[in-house]
């Protein structure tokens, strides 16, 4: 039982004026804050909703971008792979020990 409980059965055991009016004063007063207090709440639950959806989205979103980062480096990587596929044809290669060393 709250203060505003004691009060409230205070006034309806004593039935003073002054102590009914205070106390239906101090009744409205703590409804009307727990009523801002509940809507307060249920703004914060639907911002963090929002949020979170936000969230997803972006998430996806980086999925997406990366995938396709991914599918670009196996392109390039096919294509280098094949360039070289082309120059294992041939036996003799040129190395760099070759292209340092001096002619006679």
């Amino acid at each position: 039982m709250g203060f505003f409980d004691v009060i409230m059965g205070l006034v309806g055991l004593g039935g003073l004026g002054i102590l009914s009016i205070a106390g239906i004063a101090f009744y409205a007063i703590t409804r009307d804050y727990n009523q801002e207090k509940e809507k307060l709440q249920l703004k914060k639950i639907r911002e963090e909703r929002k949020l979170e959806q936000i969230k997803q989205e972006n998430y996806l979103l980086e999925n997406e971008d990366m995938r396709l980062e991914l599918d670009k480096i196996k392109e390039e990587r096919l294509l280098t792979q094949k360039k070289n596929d082309e120059n294992k044809r041939w036996l003799i290669r040129e190395t760099k020990y070759d292209k340092e060393k001096p002619e006679n």
